[in-house]
């Protein structure tokens, strides 16, 4: 973000992006809990950003892990054992919308497994270390993922059960209920549901925000 602040606390339009990323659970009326996961380090800071902006009733902080997949994991041994959804999503997308929530938590409920996704607007390749090109997929089946993404609770603590296990590393969480051969339903995701990793996202994103009050 060639900043030195994380890309989670920045603001966007006068909030930070971690406060609107959490504030789509805290909104929702079957919400349980809500845990945020961040760098250990990030504790104290993250609570105090939190706290200015949010009710804590329901939430709770924990140091994250090495990796996204560690993170996540620790999340879920803090969520009680009792909770029939868990929704994992990546605070640097800020603007995901309870519409497209509330279709997820539709979908796993009848599938069990639910991910948000974009049609490709660009032809994809596949390359290999030489950055030669192998092959070329067919655009018609392929989409881009992205969160939250919702899962029977059951179905996510045995997908990370089975990958501490064998060792097994993904970069979103579906891919390891995937292994696990069970099903994962695509929902239409939406446009403006950009994760923000650059200078230039933080931007776009402020634009649809000011585009949806138009």
């Amino acid at each position: 973000m060639e900043n030195s602040i994380r890309k989670q606390y920045l603001l966007l339009e006068g909030l930070p992006v971690l406060v609107r990323s959490v504030r789509l659970f805290l909104n929702h009326p079957a919400l349980v809990k809500l845990v945020v996961v961040v760098p250990p380090a990030d504790l104290d800071e993250a609570g105090s950003l939190l706290q200015q902006y949010c009710s804590l009733d329901c939430l709770e902080l924990v140091g994250g892990g090495l990796t996204r997949q560690d993170s996540v994991e620790k999340g879920l041994q803090t969520l009680p054992r009792d909770c029939e959804f868990i929704c994992i999503h990546d605070a640097a997308r800020p603007l995901a919308t309870a519409t497209l929530l509330e279709r997820l938590l539709n979908a796993a409920l009848e599938y069990g497994a639910a991910v948000p996704v974009v049609e490709l607007s660009d032809t994809a390749k596949v390359v290999d270390e030489d950055e030669m090109v192998v092959s070329t997929s067919p655009r018609d089946y392929l989409r881009l993922v992205q969160t939250p993404q919702v899962f029977r609770a059951e179905l996510v603590r045995q997908a990370y059960e089975e990958a501490a296990a064998h060792g097994t590393q993904a970069t979103d969480d579906a891919s390891l209920v995937e292994l696990l051969g069970k099903p994962v339903k695509t929902v239409e995701g939406e446009a403006a549901n950009l994760k923000i990793t650059s200078p230039p996202d933080l931007v776009l994103a402020s634009w649809y925000l000011k585009g949806a009050s138009l």
